[in-house]
């Protein structure tokens, strides 16, 4: 299963980002379903730290990714 969440309180070690606590916003048997509630939610509230990620996994791995450009 797939859920969709919202990083509440979170920080940065060593290039990853450390989840301290989130919430479940929905959650879905397919992955594109999922995908694609997170670009809508995503695109409403780009603000937000918002993952999709799948229940098997005991841990988040979330890589930080430096961001290049000017977002217009």
């Amino acid at each position: 299963m797939n859920i969709l969440i919202e990083v509440i309180e979170a920080h940065s070690d060593q290039g990853k980002r450390v989840v301290d606590k989130i919430a479940v916003l929905d959650k879905f048997t397919n992955s594109g379903e999922a995908m694609s509630s997170y670009k809508e939610l995503h695109k409403k509230n780009p603000e937000k730290e918002l993952y999709v990620a799948h229940t098997r996994k005991k841990e988040l791995e979330i890589e930080e990714r430096k961001r290049l450009g000017v977002r217009v």
